[in-house]
């Protein structure tokens, strides 16, 4: 099965499902909403749809996709860009299969739940997989499943190598009008690949080969500017190897009957890379310690809600101590989208290690004038969070008291309280980010300070209320609650008087 051929990604369109082909797709021909049993392999779907219009189409400037981005294109166009990138999408080439290394070994082969994100582990029933969800999957699902096992997952433990971004990143994508104008709106110009990877080394590695066409030697340390463009979207960081598949059968993830795989080979490869490769999907986050810059990407390593994390994933914002900057398609859209309201799909996981403890898939819409105005969306997200810490320092005074002088009430009641404070704010959060006038910045953010202000007081109230009556805490209680109303009058723009 080759990617660039097949008809393999799902998709629904007014109430029918149907596989279409990357040609029908491109060129204007079928189109629909991926449709799949898990939201992370739609985001997957996504993702590997973009990485290969990026491989196959890299428009030279903004013009040029912007004309992608408006017209279908032709057949023939599509074929030309095809021809001599065929052996890079074969799921089953004799000798570079798609993301999978030829002559693996190994002592027993792999079912196939472990290519899927938390199916086999015990601990994520939660997720509510269908009973047997990967027990055969298609071409089309394993190559998704492969494509998002390299990019996405945590690594599969002790020898085995994560992905370029590190272990669960967070992955941006502009959603379009359509399925076609999404991937478009996620494929960079070359132009911007130059300004915003950064990749200086771009010009002389534009032409690498993906690494599982081109193997890495084992125990070498690779710069990362030795992984051009191709070669980083489509990086397999492990020795995977399917089995040969059954010519007919059902696929447990999409329900197609076709040829259909039942496990894989794996084996541990190690090899160092040196220094972070820039992904266009992801923003990147920095530190400087000991006078050397850090940079990672961001990732869900709590239960906070994505909101929370809004500022670092679209905003620049670099000083001396470090900082973030936006994923490379959100600073191009900010050239090509500007003048429009845009909205997001953000996605990843939460690990501990190589368990996945939650998945994550949602839409954020930021306002008309947000490519202009980081910094106030930015002091939204800062300002919704200041409020949550208010709140947890006033309870977390409750709890301990003040040493030899007021006795605490010994309560932790800080992680609750945050648990409702996130749930109470989801939805205001969200609508300020899409709803806000950026021309009335001042009149919007004291309007959402004091919602979020009379949630944290009620939650203290709420919470506090079964030990009123408590003679001994009373102090503790009263002490908490001048640390809370002392923590928002100076969260008050000065000359604000609401109490």
């Amino acid at each position: 099965m080759n990617l660039l051929t097949a008809a393999w990604i799902p998709i629904q369109h007014q109430g029918n499902y149907q596989k279409i082909s990357l040609q029908q797709l491109l060129c204007g021909e079928q189109t629909g909403a991926v449709c799949l049993p898990r939201d992370d392999m739609e985001l997957a779907c996504l993702q590997l749809l973009c990485a290969i219009t990026q491989v196959l189409f890299l428009p030279s400037d903004k013009k040029e996709l912007l004309k992608y981005l408006k017209e279908p294109i032709s057949a023939d166009a599509y074929k030309r860009a095809c021809a001599d990138k065929m052996d890079w999408f074969d799921l089953n080439h004799p000798k570079t299969p798609f993301m999978q290394i030829r002559g693996v070994k190994s002592t027993q082969p792999t079912p196939m739940d472990k290519l899927l994100a938390g199916v086999a582990d015990g601990t994520n029933k939660a997720f509510v997989n269908p009973q047997g969800l990967a027990e055969a999957l298609c071409g089309g699902c394993v190559a998704i499943a492969l494509f998002n096992a390299a990019n996405n997952c945590p690594s599969m433990g002790g020898g085995f190598k994560g992905s370029l971004r590190g272990n669960t990143p967070i992955t941006v994508l502009i959603k379009g009008r359509d399925l076609r104008e999404t991937v478009w709106l996620n494929v960079l110009s070359e132009d911007a690949v130059e300004e915003f990877m950064p990749m200086p080394w771009h010009e002389r590695t534009k032409n690498q080969l993906p690494n599982y066409m081109e193997p890495v030697k084992a125990d070498s340390k690779i710069p990362v500017s030795a992984i051009g463009l191709n070669r980083g979207l489509l990086w397999q960081p492990a020795h995977f190897e399917l089995l040969p598949p059954q010519t007919i059968g059902r696929c447990s993830c999409c329900g197609g009957e076709e040829a259909v795989y039942n496990g894989f080979n794996k084996a541990k490869f190690s090899y160092t890379i040196e220094g972070v490769w820039p992904h266009p999907l992801s923003s990147r986050m920095f530190s400087i310690k000991k006078g050397e810059k850090e940079e990672k990407f961001p990732s869900f390593t709590t239960t906070a809600p994505t909101w929370t994390h809004m500022s670092r994933l679209v905003v620049d914002q670099l000083d001396d101590k470090g900082g973030h900057e936006a994923a490379p398609v959100i600073k191009q859209a900010r050239k090509l989208l500007a003048a429009y309201k845009i909205q997001l799909i953000i996605g990843g996981y939460r690990n501990n290690q190589a368990t996945i403890l939650e998945r994550r898939h949602e839409l954020f819409s930021l306002a008309q004038g947000w490519a202009e105005h980081g910094d106030i969306i930015q002091q939204l997200i800062s300002n919704g969070l200041a409020y949550k810490s208010a709140l947890r320092k006033a309870l977390y005074l409750f709890a301990v008291g003040v040493k030899d002088k007021v006795n605490g009430s010994g309560v932790n009641l800080c992680d609750p309280v945050e648990t409702q404070y996130y749930q109470q704010t989801e939805r205001l959060m969200r609508e300020s980010l899409a709803e806000i006038n950026f021309n009335a910045t001042q009149d919007a953010v004291q309007e959402l300070n004091q919602q979020l202000k009379a949630i944290a007081i009620g939650l203290f109230n709420q919470f506090t209320e079964p030990y009123r009556q408590e003679p001994k805490i009373l102090k503790a209680l009263a002490l908490a609650r001048r640390s809370l109303h002392k923590s928002l009058r100076e969260l008050e723009p000065e000359g604000d008087t609401h109490e």
